[in-house]
């Protein structure tokens, strides 16, 4: 695909001038090589295509939906960046003790004078680590929330798909119906002309093609419902019967692979952290001030500077009516999460076994319909040869024919339920690498 001119590889040497001085032939050759070799894995990594499936999947990264749990988990990430950092200090510009009636005058009482105050706060340094470790916990809080909000869109996507799918097949399977019927009407006019008395059978066949056309109908609006979901999620309505068959993931009974679980393992966190936080409250806090003041002189004093210097401490004083009770509060938000730990991984569990029971169902399924099948057609076949040897009718033929269809119409159901049951398994557990 590449090629390299064979005349200036035979060169025995050659020069590059500049910061990377001579180069030999033999190191040239060897560059070229790399060269090539970066050409030909970036043309491979350029042809290697998504799937039509995962491409709809990379879509719904950008819903709305997924984007605003994206922003809550970087609004958590950025407060705990600040959550160690020290509040605002203070500076404070002052006239102190000067006369009510003329208060720029600083000379005429000894107390008079101009201030300049700076104070700094100092939160506890126990505190504002909780508080930090609490947004953390909030932040991948919400990245779970990302993760199972996107499983959920996926989950709803492929079932989306695999009705459309169902609809397709179901289609084709009706439209079989059809020019078996038709097939029948044909042969009944012949009959009809041998003077066979089958009149009844024309109504019977134009009932028959009504119902199925009333079932075509009814398939064309699930279409058109499938249609709006999945614009919804794509903001685009894809190809039909693009869906292929996906397998469930197995569940080792690990319960933080299940995203559920993960997820209230990552409140209950919070709710520690929270605790932490409440006990923190209980330790002072700290400040720090200096005040410059500045007197002029007057009539009887001379002028003088000082600097005033202040190191302040809080005291729980009022710890049992404030701080205390709260700690409580905190605790017992903890005993909440664990019960909803627990609560979740009971829920999870039974949802899990439940996909996985309808999973199974419709792929045991899925194979007695497709041995009935087979059993069908070869009676389908023995019946085609009676008739073009003379024994039977037509209709032999044909009723094992319209049956196949009715099993291709329940495949078509089958095939629909198995997938979104796998969807279902699939939405549960945490995608690996997550």
């Amino acid at each position: 695909m590449y090629s390299v001119n064979a005349a200036l590889l035979s060169r025995k040497s050659y020069s590059i001038s500049g910061r990377y001085g001579v180069l030999s032939s033999g190191r040239r050759y060897l560059y070229v090589l790399l060269l090539m070799l970066y050409l030909a894995v970036g043309h491979t990594a350029a042809r290697a295509e998504l799937t039509p499936l995962e491409a709809m999947v990379d879509r719904l990264h950008e819903h709305p939906e997924v984007r605003m749990n994206e922003s809550i988990a970087r609004k958590w990430s950025n407060n705990s960046d600040g959550a160690l950092g020290l509040p605002n200090p203070s500076i404070t510009i002052g006239l102190n003790n000067v006369p009510a009636d003329d208060p720029l005058n600083l000379e005429r009482y000894l107390p008079s004078n101009r201030s300049l105050e700076f104070k700094q706060a100092i939160p506890n340094g126990d505190a504002r680590e909780a508080v930090r470790r609490t947004h953390l916990a909030r932040s991948e809080v919400a990245e779970l929330e990302r993760l199972k909000v996107l499983a959920k869109l996926k989950e709803r996507l492929i079932t989306a798909l695999a009705e459309r799918r169902r609809i397709v097949e179901s289609k084709g399977a009706l439209s079989g119906q059809l020019d078996l019927i038709s097939e029948l009407e044909r042969w009944l006019r012949g009959e009809m002309k041998g003077g066979n008395s089958v009149y009844a059978r024309f109504d019977e066949l134009d009932v028959q093609r009504g119902r199925i056309e009333e079932r075509l109908v009814a398939l064309d609006g699930e279409d058109l419902r499938w249609q709006a979901e999945l614009r919804e999620l794509l903001d685009t309505v894809p190809d039909q019967n693009i869906l292929l068959d996906i397998e469930p993931r197995e569940w080792t009974g690990n319960a933080s692979e299940l995203l559920a679980v993960r997820g209230a393992q990552r409140k209950l966190e919070v709710a520690r952290f929270q605790v932490n936080e409440k006990k923190a409250a209980l330790s002072p806090d700290y400040a720090l001030g200096m005040a410059w003041q500045q007197r002029e002189s007057g009539s009887n004093f001379d002028g003088q500077d000082w600097l005033t210097f202040k190191f302040t401490v809080s005291i729980p004083f009022w710890a049992d009516s404030n701080q205390r009770p709260r700690l409580i509060a905190a605790e017992e938000a903890v005993t909440s999460a664990t019960a909803e730990r627990e609560h979740r991984l009971r829920e999870a569990r039974g949802k899990y076994d439940d996909a996985m029971a309808d999973y199974r169902t419709s792929d045991n399924l899925l194979r007695a319909l497709t041995r009935r099948n087979g059993r069908l057609s070869e009676l389908e076949a023995a019946n085609r040869r009676r008739y073009e040897a003379g024994d039977g009718s037509l209709e032999d033929v044909i009723r094992p024919a319209i049956q196949r269809t009715e099993i291709a119409l329940d495949k078509a159901k089958q095939r629909a339920a198995r997938t979104i049951s796998a969807a279902r398994i699939n939405a549960l557990l945490v995608e690996d690498g997550s």
